[in-house]
């Protein structure tokens, strides 16, 4: 029963797409006994229409006799064939009439041939000529031009309406298992993110309930510094709480399309010297450096500048995350177009392809073994491309496996 839990929407899948092939097998398989009923109509009222030309045709004496005479003879001369031709052509008024009397519209050829000559290996309708011409040495042929596709011309509404449902069939279908993978994945990043939020959070904690714990101790109370010490923890902490909700607040608002930009000018450079000024602690103790190359003449920018500066701490904050050994970043700015380019390099494990290709997907994070072994609730680059997004730039990434990553940005500068 878990099993069957487990792999449910597996299972959902596999039973859904057997019964759409079955569906589709009888839907074939109606409109092909469909067409053949339709071709064996066809063909009796072909016979029909011809049984009564012949009749017809048996009528005038005087034609028949004169086919009789034609069709006798072993060679034709000039004179022959052509009154053999008018014969032919009566016999063909007499069948076009009786065509349209049987609602037969689809274009056709005759010709009265001899028993003797070799017949055409094309599927036509053969009429016997005995009943008219008194022996079995001619043969009447008519040729449908276009047969298959008359028929199924006839078939028309009928054969376009189940194409057509079958069509909305297959996409209906395909968006469904398509929305039913999707929702799966972001379900299990879901759940990964709500584990990582308790992990985030309980290190936060823990600290604060021992800094309160310690400052409640009468021994502390006379040690100022002791206290100090522990009011800083405490401060630290409970702002780095108040950063980490205040990022998923602002991610949902992003989401709902209810967040309102800040129109501030500002320039950049100045902004990502605060920012490296803000991983100096974490560069310091994994002994890595921040190496600038602005060649931006113009870095003055429109936008909300916390916003901006989140995006900024983000990058940096992954290349010093995902850095084995002491971390190098380098930052380089230049103008094109009217546009301020920013790349953020690192040297750090990189990405695969696969991973590029979900980095900014919402709740996704690139697997490093451990689920908790580097910190972060796989939102910051999803909400980094939002903040992007709304101040109509762009952000790319170019990665490889153990050769570090290249985050770019471009903004509109003014």
């Amino acid at each position: 029963m878990n099993k069957i839990k487990k792999y449910r929407i597996q299972i959902f899948i596999v039973i859904s797409i057997i019964v759409l092939l079955l569906l589709l097998l009888i839907q074939i398989r109606w409109i092909s006994r469909a067409r053949s009923l339709n071709e064996e109509q066809f063909n009796h009222r072909v016979g029909l229409a011809l049984h009564e030309s012949v009749d017809e045709f048996t009528k005038d004496q005087q034609s028949c006799e004169q086919m009789r005479k034609c069709m006798s003879k072993s060679k034709y001369d000039a004179n022959d064939s052509a009154l053999l031709e008018l014969e032919v052509s009566r016999l063909d008024s007499i069948i076009k009439q009786q065509f349209k009397n049987y609602q037969i519209q689809s274009p056709y050829n005759i010709e009265v041939l001899s028993t003797e000559d070799e017949q055409p290996k094309s599927k036509c309708f053969y009429y016997s000529l005995r009943k008219a011409l008194s022996h079995d040495k001619a043969i009447l042929n008519v040729y449908f031009q276009k047969r298959e596709k008359n028929l199924m011309d006839s078939m028309g509404s009928m054969f376009i309406c189940s194409l057509i449902l079958i069509i909305i069939l297959c996409t209906f279908f395909g968006v469904t298992v398509f929305s039913l993978i999707n929702d799966k994945k972001i379900l299990g990043r879901t759940t990964d993110l709500i584990n990582n939020i308790a992990h985030e959070f309980k290190t936060p904690m823990a600290t604060i309930s021992l800094a309160s714990g310690m400052l409640k101790r009468e021994k502390i109370h006379s040690n100022s510094d002791q206290i100090m010490h522990y009011s800083n923890m405490i401060f630290s902490e409970n702002n780095r709480l108040k950063i980490q909700v205040d990022q998923l607040l602002k991610l949902a608002c992003m989401e709902r399309g209810e967040l309102k930009l800040n129109s501030d000018q500002f320039h950049l450079h100045e902004l990502m010297e605060e920012c490296s000024d803000c991983i100096s602690v974490q560069l310091a103790e994994k002994g890595g450096s921040v190496d600038f190359k602005l060649e931006a003449v113009n870095d003055k920018i429109c936008g909300d500048r916390s916003l901006i500066q989140n995006v900024l701490l983000n990058i940096l904050d992954n290349a010093v995350k995902y850095s084995d050994s002491a971390p190098e970043i380098k930052i380089e700015s230049k103008n094109i177009n009217g546009h301020l380019y920013v790349a953020i390099s690192d040297k750090g494990i990189g990405m695969t392809k696969e991973e590029q290709n979900h980095i900014f997907d919402r709740y996704y994070r690139a697997s490093t073994g451990d689920l908790h072994d580097v910190k972060g609730f796989g939102i910051g680059l999803s909400y980094s491309k939002m903040i992007i997004d709304l101040h109509k730039g762009k952000i790319n990434v170019l990665s490889k496996k153990k050769n570090g990553s290249t985050f770019t940005i471009v903004l509109p500068s003014l």
